[in-house]
């Protein structure tokens, strides 16, 4: 989160310096990385591409490497790609020159950034991502390890505030656990009493009754809503007995 919020402002301020410089008739360079790595610590390989922003009256726009001029872009957008790849591994200055419609000379803002080999970013890449890793894998432990450590058997009632469900293969009752991954059709948890696992959603207060009786031995009593149209139909068929 700190480093967003670092880039995020970085972004501000780069964009609001853009604005400020292009009022006063500069030039203002920009790195734009295309394909490749680009870390927080201006260290970057791969496909990059240098844009460059003046005046209105700009008609021309020669881009540097150091001392070497590597494009001369005499129309819009003033904007040049590269690779890294292409010099040697170290720290490199980005650099620009414009010349404006009426012959007035423009020197842009200086990037510097260090050149990695394909071997040094791609351990930069590993070195972002493995924390990443293992904290994914920490929380599918806890997702997985920690219901089975607690035990297979559970209480039925008191469902806590996730309210309970019925295992699909057991029929069961058990409780939502908070830790367990939430999917579309539901939620991934592992049954209590079967130590099956299944998706499984929210059940109704009356099908966890029935679930609790199957639970204790118990035959299930299930209340049928009786409807408008069925109910004429008995007073239909009673009447038929009626003299």
């Amino acid at each position: 989160m700190k480093q967003i919020g670092k880039l995020a402002l970085v972004v501000m301020f780069a964009l609001s310096s853009a604005q400020i410089a292009l009022a006063h008739g500069e030039l203002v360079l920009s790195l734009n990385r295309d394909f490749g790595y680009g870390g927080f610590d201006n260290k970057i390989e791969g496909l990059f591409s240098l844009q460059a922003e003046g005046p209105q009256d700009l008609v021309r726009v020669d881009f540097y490497i150091d001392e070497e001029i590597i494009a001369a872009v005499s129309e819009p957008p003033f904007r040049v790609q590269f690779s890294t790849n292409a010099y040697s591994p170290g720290e490199h200055r980005l650099s620009a020159i414009g010349l404006t419609s009426s012959g007035e000379e423009l020197q842009s803002n200086e990037i510097v950034r260090v050149f990695l080999t394909q071997e040094e970013s791609r351990s930069a890449v590993i070195g972002f991502i493995a924390p990443m890793a293992g904290i994914v894998l920490l929380v599918v432990i806890a997702v997985a390890v920690i219901p089975m450590a607690l035990g297979r058997k559970e209480k039925v009632g008191g469902y806590g505030m996730l309210g309970g469900t019925v295992c699909p293969v057991c029929g069961l009752p058990f409780s939502l656990n908070v830790l367990g991954l939430n999917w579309f059709e539901g939620r991934l948890q592992r049954c209590p009493h079967c130590a099956n696992w299944s998706i499984v959603r929210r059940a109704s207060p009356d099908t966890l009754a029935a679930a609790e009786a199957r639970f204790r031995g118990e035959r299930p009593t299930v209340a049928r809503a009786e409807g408008e149209a069925e109910r004429l139909r008995r007073q239909i068929d009673d009447s038929r007995y009626e003299k």
